[in-house]
């Protein structure tokens, strides 16, 4: 029996085990169990079988997995390996990388869309203590700065959805913009006569009463819970409709005090407002993947321009504002809340819901003045007219953002009751 193993030993290619070596065992110490090579040799060559076996089973799955074919295709070559060693990057972790700096991206520019009243107020105080931080820029810069901004704007609007509020909600967008065009020239007049400023001071008031609601507004009704599509919409409109009313109105309140170009205020508002924005609502009704990740970016850009607007305003005539500041802040401060007033009260006699209220209220109050300080600096020859213009830019969205920040926290509870209310109204049908 003994010798039938040697040979089957030898056979297999193990030692038999009384011929392999032992293990010197310490004093005291238990002697180790004697170790079975041929054992663990059988099962080295098992597991080298089944890990063959392994691959040639699993590599057809992979390939069809990766997208080869059903039908067992051949396995592909091993990955490259760039020059770190590491595997190269597919196509799709490439798309992946990109979209997540693109994400990152987006949401930095969103902080800075947010802070949208910081940086304004930041241009203003540099351009009135240092001008020459912006007395650099070329006159174009102001002209060209705000058509992008409008372009901007119409990249977030589609031609469908002006039909699309006229269907919903025609009597709130006309009333919102009979506001914006009487309400706001009235305090005006009223403000550039007699407020005591200088002529071209007073010139300056009458141009951004004619103006239309600011673009900023609709980041402000966001903040006051306002009803967004109203906003948005009351914006697009009144800005439209600016390429007729603003001539018209600076012309009835102006014209008086200094002559006034009408037909140069109609085609400078045509080619900085709305030719810019019906060329985004073109593009987003064209190429709609192209602009949606673009318009991630533009609220950051428009921010960036119009604080370099003020700025740039303001240093023009920083002497003079200076000297008249308080009176000036008086004024438009004055203004622009007496319009936040008025909006909020008009809407709440005629008993609309807090949401529009609000909403209109921001819509009244808060001014184009970046497209005002445009049209005075192109048609207006003393640069102080500007003046009223870029100090309304601080000053509304100064007070727009304490202003929502206070109905934000105050109509929380309020939103809720009629949230609340609206599902148990929903819910009595279905109950009955």
């Amino acid at each position: 029996m003994h010798a039938s193993c040697v040979q089957r030993c030898c056979a297999t290619g193990a030692r038999p085990l009384h011929t392999l070596p032992t293990r010197p065992v310490a004093p005291g110490a238990l002697p180790a169990p004697p170790e079975a090579p041929g054992l663990l040799a059988g099962l080295g060559a098992a597991r080298t079988l089944l890990q063959r076996r392994a691959a040639d089973v699993s590599g057809p799955q992979r390939c069809k997995a990766s997208g080869g074919g059903a039908g067992g295709a051949v396995p592909g070559p091993a990955p490259d390996n760039n020059a770190s060693g590491q595997p190269a990057s597919s196509p799709s972790q490439t798309l992946a990388h990109a979209s997540s700096f693109e994400d990152h991206a987006a949401a930095i520019c969103g902080k800075i869309t947010s802070l949208f009243p910081l940086w304004v107020v930041m241009a203003a105080a540099l351009a009135l203590g240092r001008p020459e931080a912006f007395t650099w820029l070329p006159t174009p810069f102001i002209t060209w700065g705000l058509a992008l901004t409008m372009l901007g704007m119409g990249l977030t609007m589609r031609l469908a959805d002006f039909a699309d509020v006229f269907r919903r909600m025609p009597a709130l967008l006309l009333l919102g913009m009979g506001l914006q065009y009487t309400v706001m020239p009235a305090l005006g007049w009223l403000f550039s006569r007699y407020a005591g400023l200088p002529a071209p001071l007073a010139v300056g008031i009458a141009v951004l009463s004619a103006c239309p609601g600011g673009t900023a507004s609709n980041i402000v009704a966001f903040l006051a819970r306002g009803e967004m599509a109203l906003s948005i919409l009351m914006t697009a409109a009144s800005t439209l409709a600016a390429v007729v009313a603003t001539p018209a109105i600076t012309a009835a309140l102006a014209g008086t005090l200094v002559p006034v170009d009408a037909k140069g205020l109609f085609m400078s508002t045509m080619q900085v407002v709305l030719l810019p924005v019906m060329a985004g609502c073109v593009a987003n009704q064209a190429f709609p993947a192209v602009v949606a990740r673009v318009a991630r970016f533009t609220p950051a850009v428009a921010t960036l321009l119009v604080a370099g607007i003020v700025g740039s305003t303001l240093a023009a005539s920083a002497g003079a504002v200076r000297a008249s500041g308080p009176a000036l802040l008086g004024a438009v401060a004055g203004l622009h809340a007496s319009g936040f007033l008025l909006g909020f009260v008009i809407s709440k006699a005629l008993g609309l819901s807090g949401k529009v209220c609000r909403t209109m209220s921001i819509e009244v109050g808060m001014q184009n003045s970046t497209l005002g300080a445009v049209l005075a600096a192109l048609h207006f020859a003393d640069p102080l007219t500007a003046a009223p213009c870029a100090v309304s830019a601080c000053t509304h969205s100064v007070m727009g953002s304490a202003l929502a920040a206070y109905w934000r926290r105050t109509t929380k509870d309020e939103e809720e009751a009629e949230a609340r209310g609206a599902a148990g109204g929903s819910g009595k049908p279905q109950a009955a």
